[in-house]
C-alpha cells in the first residue's frame, strides 16, 4: 500500500524522498528530522531540504517545542482537496493563456478516421459533446451502437434527428423514415453514417466491408452546412416528387433526371 501511495505521489509532481517522507510522516508524527529520516528511508543529509519542500507544498507543518523541532503531516484528505483545487484553476488559467495564444488557422482541416470502432468512437463522443442538436443519417444496423449515446443527448435536452431507412425506437427523439429499395442501397454503396452535431460538426463514415470502414471529419463551415442541408432535405424528394408526378418533368432538367431516378428512387420518367 505504502509503495502504492507513493508511486501515485511522484506521479503528481513529488519527487521520490518527498513522497516517501510525506508517506512516513503519515504513519508517525510528530518526529524530528533525524527520526522522519530514519523512518523514511531519505538520506539525513537530504531530510531537512526535503521537508522545507513539502512544508512549502503545504503537505507538512513546522512544529517547535522544547527548543527542538519536529514535523507533522497535513492530513492527507486535506491537503489533496487543496492540491486539486490548485490545479483545477491552474488548468482553467492555462487554457485560457494557451486559447490566447491560438491563431485561427487559414485552412479548415479534415481529418481521416480509419476503422470501425474509432469512428463509431468520434461519434459518440460528438454526440455526447452536442448542446443543441444532433442530425443523423444511418443505416438501422448502425443505431444500436449510438443509441445509448442519443438517449443521453435527450435527457439532456439535445434535438436529435435521425434519418433512416426503417422505424427505430428512440423515444424523444425525431425519426424520419425514407424507405429504400434494394437496388437503391445497393447504389448508395458502402455509406452508412453522416452525423451532423450543433451545426459544428460533421463525421461522414462509409463501410467498405464488414471489416473495412473509413470516415471523415471536419468542422469546416461550409462542408458541415451542405453535409446538413443534405441529410435534412433529401430524404423528402422521393414524396415530393412522387406528389408532383409528371410535373417534375417541367421543373427538372433533363440532364438531372437520370441523378434523380437512381439516387431517390424518383417517380419521373415511370
Amino acid at each position: 500500500m505504502g509503495n502504492d501511495a507513493i508511486d501515485k505521489l511522484v506521479q503528481i509532481g513529488f519527487s521520490e524522498y518527498e513522497a516517501k517522507a510525506y508517506v512516513a510522516l503519515l504513519r508517525e508524527n510528530p518526529v524530528t528530522g533525524y527520526q522522519l529520516s530514519k523512518l523514511s528511508g531519505v538520506p539525513r543529509s537530504m531530510i531537512y531540504e526535503v521537508m522545507g519542500k513539502l512544508t512549502a507544498r503545504g503537505a507538512a507543518m513546522t512544529l517547535r517545542t522544547g527548543g527542538s523541532t519536529k514535523y507533522a503531516p497535513v492530513p492527507a484528505a486535506e491537503f489533496l482537496d487543496q492540491l486539486h483545487r490548485e490545479h483545477e484553476e491552474l488548468i482553467g488559467s492555462l487554457k485560457d493563456d494557451l486559447a490566447a495564444l491560438t491563431l485561427v488557422p487559414d485552412l479548415e482541416y479534415v481529418w481521416h478516421i480509419e476503422g470501425h470502432d474509432n469512428i463509431m468512437a468520434k461519434a459518440m463522443e460528438m454526440v455526447g459533446q452536442a448542446q443543441n442538436r444532433v442530425c443523423l443519417a444511418l443505416l438501422p444496423d448502425t443505431f444500436p451502437t449510438l443509441q445509448p449515446a442519443l438517449e443521453g443527448a435527450i435527457q439532456r435536452g439535445v434535438r436529435v434527428m435521425i434519418y433512416t431507412t426503417d422505424n427505430l425506437d428512440l423515444p424523444g427523439g425525431q425519426v424520419v423514415v425514407a424507405r429504400m429499395s434494394e437496388e437503391a442501397l445497393s447504389q448508395a454503396g458502402g455509406l452508412g453514417l453522416i452525423l451532423v452535431i450543433d451545426g459544428e460538426e460533421v463525421l461522414i463514415g462509409e463501410w467498405l466491408t464488414a471489416t473495412q470502414a473509413r470516415a471523415s471529419w471536419t468542422s469546416s463551415p461550409l462542408l458541415v452546412f451542405i453535409a446538413e442541408h443534405h441529410l435534412r432535405t433529401d430524404p423528402y424528394l422521393p414524396q415530393i416528387l412522387a406528389l408532383l408526378g409528371d410535373r417534375a418533368l417541367e421543373v427538372i432538367q433533363e440532364g438531372d433526371r437520370e441523378l434523380f431516378a437512381r439516387a431517390l428512387e424518383s417517380h419521373i420518367g415511370n
